[in-house]
């Protein structure tokens, strides 16, 4: 694969990107907006957007063509993702691990059991068997001391709607993300082989959300799919061509609007790699083969 070529930028760089109500004329250009598959997103930008641009609430940001048309819009809000706290788990782990220390002092088949045990921990590390136990230790009282600190919370804690997690990740919220159906022929007369989405992905809303880092702290940046496709089609683009992923152990809250939506994140610090990544592997070389 080769690198993209300085004409292919120009051609890009022809597009620009704003903020929705940093211009009245906006207002008008949006009521052409017209999407099959988002018919709910253009819902939002028509009828929505434009007041929460201003308020502060989610940003909103139209691409427009060299000639001003809207070609697409997006939209960023701050968010955050966690760690879940099962304090179910912990207290599982913490009745094993005890129940595991006090069959050690136990005699026959209980002993016997808790050494195996203690042996398989050991495995492949060069350490003994009360190094062993003293991490477990260790690791029990860290567990009483979470849940003691887990009562304790709920019971001071005056707010009952408090979600109560290990760890919080700052992070971006992609919320809105399409492309204007009128405009496609627009997209076709530039003459680059990517679709429009992922090429403005790369070369517009990356930029800002890594310009969030100049600011403040920003782990993640996040998305909820909306596919109900049997082949996971969005999924599987937004996965290979935007490279956001579905991890299993980071959690986020789903509101109402993107239930039966699919979440997928990405770590920022991971973006400008991966922006790299792809103008730099932009066009196939001369020897590639195609499959």
């Amino acid at each position: 694969m080769e690198k993209i070529t300085e004409d292919q930028l120009r051609r890009i760089k022809e597009f620009s990107c704003e903020r929705l109500s940093c211009n009245p004329l906006n207002r008008d250009l949006i009521e052409t907006f017209v999407s099959e598959r988002g018919k709910g997103l253009v819902n939002y930008l028509k009828h929505f957007a434009w007041e929460e641009d201003i308020q502060g609430t989610t940003a909103n940001y139209l691409i427009k063509s060299s000639g001003g048309q809207v070609v697409m819009f997006f939209s960023l809000k701050c968010g955050a993702l966690f760690d879940p706290l099962d304090e179910k788990s912990i207290m599982k782990r913490t009745q094993n691990v005890q129940e595991l220390l006090r069959n050690l002092h136990e005699e026959g088949e209980k002993k016997e059991t808790a050494i195996q045990i203690l042996e398989s921990i050991r495995s492949g590390q060069d350490v003994s068997l009360d190094c062993v136990k003293h991490r477990l230790k260790l690791d029990a009282k860290h567990c009483e001391e979470t849940l003691k600190q887990l009562n304790y919370d709920k019971e001071h804690e005056g707010n009952e709607q408090i979600i109560r997690v290990g760890h919080t990740y700052p992070a971006v919220d992609l919320v809105n993300f399409c492309s204007n159906d009128t405009t496609r022929d627009i997209w076709k007369e530039y003459g680059i082989e990517h679709p429009m989405g992922e090429v403005m992905f790369w070369a517009y809303v990356v930029p800002i959300i890594l310009g969030v880092q100049t600011y403040i702290g920003c782990q993640y940046v996040f998305l909820f799919a909306a596919d109900m496709s049997e082949n996971a089609t969005l999924i599987n683009y937004y996965n290979v061509a935007l490279k956001f992923a579905q991890p299993m152990n980071i959690g986020t809250n789903k509101p109402r609007y993107d239930l039966c939506c699919q979440f997928m994140c990405q770590e920022v610090s991971d973006l400008k790699q991966n922006r790299e990544n792809y103008f730099n592997n932009f066009n196939p070389a001369d020897d590639d083969i195609i499959a």
